[in-house]
């Protein structure tokens, strides 16, 4: 049975971010990565999810459906802008599933907003830029035409397929969101230690951050669970979307107290 959704724009803090519904029951927000947004990224879990629970997925600011702002990409901001928008559909507490640069949205939403995140789930999330210093400095000083040529021409495709914002702003928001990826610091570890939610740290065993580095995110979170899949990528959510769905069902749907739930 195919989900119907049911999808509208959200004035929140300057932004207008787009958001689909379908299902009923619990409430799960799904975060999509970046250059991505809801529809590309969890195609595999909407239908899966809205069996048995309201599905929201958001296009952030600039990504998929939603228009772009003047203002440069930011993952504290993007954060602020889910927080607003929970509380302005009025369904926190929520559970959160987080994919890349979702997963480290998610991160700040539970840390800096505790009250609106029941259980959170990242896939592929970070600390911080990996790149030693001197690459940082050489990626922040390339052109848009740069960027774009080295993102290639299938995020173009991507983007222009729904972006209102058409295909003359692609080079802007491409430099975006080579710039965000350049963020230093994202959340810091010592700042893991504040988030008392029950979190499920998934990452591939050929993801893009390091392993060490997920590892370093399951070990500072004070009610942190991990997964780690063998022979998977970054793109875990549809490269073994059966495994993703049962395990994060299996999470969110634990009962408190239970012996190994959250």
């Amino acid at each position: 049975m195919t989900a119907v959704a049911q999808g509208s724009l959200h004035e929140v803090r300057g932004a207008r971010l787009y958001v689909q519904t379908f299902g009923g029951g619990t409430p799960i927000v799904f975060l999509h990565g970046g250059l991505h947004h809801f529809d590309d990224t969890f195609g595999s879990q909407r239908e899966y999810f809205a069996a048995f629970h309201r599905v929201i997925g958001v296009d952030q600011r600039g990504h998929g459906h939603s228009p772009d702002t003047s203002q440069p990409l930011s993952y504290r901001d993007m954060a602020e802008d889910t927080a607003a928008l929970i509380g302005k559909l009025g369904v926190g507490p929520v559970d959160v599933v987080g994919h890349s640069d979702g997963g480290n949205v998610g991160l700040l939403l539970a840390r800096f907003h505790p009250q609106l995140v029941r259980r959170l789930v990242v896939s592929g999330a970070n600390l911080r830029a990996t790149h030693p210093a001197q690459e940082l400095k050489r990626r922040g000083e390339m052109s848009p035409r740069e960027i774009v040529e080295r993102l290639g021409p299938r995020w173009r495709d991507d983007y222009v397929k729904v972006s209102p914002d058409g295909a003359d702003h692609w080079p802007v928001f491409a430099a975006k969101s080579w710039r965000l990826w350049l963020t230093p610091v994202i959340i810091a570890p010592g700042e893991l230690a504040a988030i008392k939610v029950p979190v499920l740290v998934i990452a591939g065993d050929r993801d893009l951050a390091p392993l060490e580095e997920t590892l370093e995110i399951y070990r500072g979170l004070p009610r942190g669970q991990l997964m780690i899949l063998p022979a998977t990528g970054h793109d875990t959510f549809t490269e073994r979307a059966d495994v993703m769905n049962a395990a994060i069902r299996a999470f969110l749907d634990a009962p408190e107290g239970k012996k190994g739930a959250p």
